[in-house]
């Protein structure tokens, strides 16, 4: 028999009044940790490309703060009872930084409309998970605006307009 959180999610479970295995809150939480790992390592990828320092200083700035996420949600996780998910590694990139910035701008923006959705889904049964995946959207609206700024300052074909 496995270990469970506690002896009433067991009996429940054991009495077929609960589903079995994690709940939706859990897995949008193991998800978003994930991706919030991956994204913390993508920038600090990133970071050690970039030409320019205060480039890099900023996209380490900006791991730091995907990192601090990890943190709120793996309280999250421990509050209902569950661990964080181990991480898959990621793949280093192969592109210029300008590409690499703006394929972090671009899996953001795409990120951010999963994230709110999940939000959305858990908000009735877990309002502070909810509000946990809002407050790391806000942060995240700011990172977006801060690589945005560096895709702007490092156009590739800025220089041919001069």
């Amino acid at each position: 028999m496995p270990i469970h959180k506690n002896w009433s999610t067991w009996l429940l479970e054991f009495l077929g009044i609960a589903p079995a295995g994690p709940s939706e809150v859990e897995q949008v939480l193991r998800r978003e940790y994930i991706w919030e790992s991956q994204h913390s390592a993508r920038y600090r990828q990133h970071a050690k490309r970039m030409q320019y320092r205060q480039f890099r200083d900023a996209l380490l700035r900006i791991a730091a703060d995907e990192f601090t996420h990890l943190d709120w949600i793996a309280a999250m996780l421990r509050q209902i009872g569950s661990e964080p998910p181990a991480v898959p590694p990621i793949a280093s990139p192969e592109k210029n930084s300008w590409q690499s910035l703006l394929d972090l701008l671009e899996e953001e923006q795409r990120h951010v409309a999963e994230m709110l959705g999940q939000a959305a889904m858990i908000r009735d049964v877990a309002p502070a998970a909810a509000e946990l995946l809002e407050r790391i959207y806000q942060e995240g609206k700011r990172h977006r605006d801060e690589v945005r700024e560096m895709l702007m300052k490092s156009d590739p074909q800025a220089n041919w307009l001069s």
